[in-house]
């Protein structure tokens, strides 16, 4: 069974820091002040990098302290994805392009199609490659929540709808598929990562870790 993890920020300091825990505390929600974690047994150590706030982040994720600055550098947007329609897709493939699939479902459940973010499919990667021997989240600069979970190069979609949205099947869009979809996948309850892709964040950026089988997705 895949087990999965989620990292949502709202209006973190400025700092480092890094998190372990044991077996017991690993099926509780551990908040800190900020970020809030939600873990499996396979996960025992979580590492991130906070960062100063951003006025763009999302209502649902507060707003930054006051007199902090951007902690992003620069941004590069692709073009949106667009659907013609808000037709719920059916199946499960394999392969296809990242952003593809998760702007098919994304419009599937009635939100706006994401836009592609240069700095956030940067962060995804380099938390990928850095995810040696677990999931390990890593909060960088231009990066307000994360989705981790194992995968590689042709089952992008199943992760995303089997392993991530299919923690709220009910959701608008997936039409009883996760009967099918999520099998292979052991949510132990979570529902983090359907909150997140299903949220208000605009941007987004995912990336494999070729040598660690680890899919990351960022959202801003």
């Amino acid at each position: 069974m895949y087990i999965l993890k989620t990292l949502c920020a709202a209006a973190i300091p400025t700092t480092m820091a890094s998190v372990t825990w044991s077996v017991a505390e690993n099926a509780t929600v551990l908040q800190a002040r900020g970020p809030q974690w939600r873990g499996g047994p396979g996960n025992t150590y979580i590492s991130f990098t906070a960062y100063s706030g951003d006025q763009r982040i999302p209502s649902t994720a507060g707003q930054a302290p006051s007199g902090t600055t951007r902690g992003e550098t620069s941004l590069s947007v692709a073009s949106l994805y667009s659907m013609s329609s808000a037709g719920s897709p059916s199946t499960i493939g394999t392969g296809g392009d990242w952003f593809g699939i998760a702007n098919k479902w994304r419009v599937a459940g009635g939100k706006p199609a994401f836009v592609q973010d240069a700095t956030l499919v940067g962060n995804a990667q380099k938390t990928a490659d850095d995810s040696v021997g677990g999931l390990h989240h890593e909060l960088n600069p231009g990066t307000f929540a994360q989705v981790l979970a194992p995968g590689d190069r042709n089952n992008f979609e199943s992760v995303y709808v089997g392993g991530w949205l299919c923690e709220l099947p009910a959701s608008p869009g997936l039409n009883d598929i996760c009967s099918t979809a999520a099998q292979g996948w052991n949510h132990e309850g979570q529902t983090g990562h359907a909150e997140i892709l299903t949220g208000d964040y605009q941007k987004i950026g995912c990336a494999l870790g070729d040598s660690t089988g680890v899919w990351a997705c960022d959202l801003s």
